[in-house]
């Protein structure tokens, strides 16, 4: 197994393919393989893509510590590092685009492109109720013993899970905003509780020349239609990397 340490922790991850870097930072629990097949397929030839666990995640260490975005974030930048990557496209998913927001801003020479997914630059779920009831849905169905075995390869202990939740409730980024310099795109869903669109406008409204997608469907339309996240994502990459990819 590929493994690096960073930080206080050892890092899990996977590369496929050959070209420009393309990290990937997944979201809470993290596995999303139909998108990286269909990512994979598409980029073949122009990007590799780069894939790894958050601390708390998968095959990644999982200390008995608070975490925080920025923290997940410097493990990122740390992660380039151990691999050799001065600066790479990033695409964030969920929790995932928070690590993705700070990382841009607060090492925006490590950034070319950056795309977010079912982002926000903070929690909804502090101002809106159903917001509010998606969060606890998910805390309840992941802290249900047993649960995370039955739907991920490679789950987070419930102790681990709820450390990155806690990140993720907490995180405030909007005075990164104005500090992000990379070409942004923001895709996100018109049916998603947990991020209704006006995080998706602050997001747009926020970073410099962000760009702003809004698709039917909900926050796991990653998973469940990864073409519909695959097509615009390299439709901006091409565009602002002259690339050609297949869609």
């Amino acid at each position: 197994m590929p493994i690096v340490h960073v930080n206080d922790i050892d890092m899990y991850y996977e590369t496929r393919g050959e070209g420009e870097p393309l990290v990937i930072i997944w979201g809470i629990g993290g596995e999303i393989p139909p998108l990286v097949d269909r990512l994979a397929e598409s980029v073949k030839g122009n990007y590799r893509l780069i894939l790894f666990d958050n601390r708390g995640s998968g095959r990644t260490d999982k200390p008995d510590i608070p975490y925080t975005i920025n923290m997940m974030a410097d493990d990122t930048v740390g992660f380039m590092d151990a691999i050799g990557i001065s600066q790479a496209s990033v695409l964030g998913i969920s929790t995932g685009a928070r690590i993705a927001l700070s990382l841009a801003a607060r090492f925006p020479g490590r950034v070319k492109n950056l795309i977010l997914h079912v982002a926000a630059c903070r929690s909804p779920d502090m101002e809106d109720k159903d917001a509010a009831a998606s969060f606890e849905r998910l805390r309840a169905a992941m802290t249900q013993p047993g649960f995370m075995e039955k739907v991920l390869a490679h789950p987070p202990t419930i102790a681990s899970f709820l450390r990155q939740f806690e990140a993720l409730r907490e995180f405030d980024g909007r005075p990164l905003l104005g500090k992000i310099r990379a070409p942004a795109l923001v895709v996100n869903c018109t049916g998603d509780p947990s991020t209704p669109v006006r995080y998706g406008e602050e997001l747009r409204d926020g970073i410099p020349g962000a760009r702003l997608i809004m698709l039917d469907g909900d926050h796991l339309l990653a998973r469940t239609s990864p073409d519909r996240l695959v097509g615009p994502a390299l439709a901006f990459l091409a565009d602002v990397d002259k690339i050609p990819v297949n869609h």
